[in-house]
């Protein structure tokens, strides 16, 4: 029995979106850090910093845009497009 994204509460559509947001920020943001922290450690400012960002760049951007092309109440994962038939 699935339920689908008009049968839930608002507040758990809510929390989908708030567990997204951060999900995204700190896949943006946590290379970034370790890059500041490896600059710090080997003394190459400014470059791990930014490989770090650019990575985290990336990566919550293409999360983004994963989440913003999928339907309301559904991400799909790679499962199921395995599931999927080939058209």
């Amino acid at each position: 029995m699935e339920s689908s994204a008009e049968n839930r509460p608002p507040m758990a559509a809510a929390m989908r979106w708030v567990s997204a947001a951060t999900t995204v920020s700190l896949e943006m943001a946590i290379p970034a850090g370790v890059g500041v922290w490896l600059d710090k450690q080997f003394e190459m400012t400014p470059w791990l910093t930014v490989i770090g960002a650019l990575l985290g760049l990336g990566t919550g951007m293409s999360h983004l845009l994963k989440i913003a092309g999928s339907p309301p109440g559904r991400q799909q994962t790679t499962t199921d497009r395995e599931a999927e038939p080939d058209a």
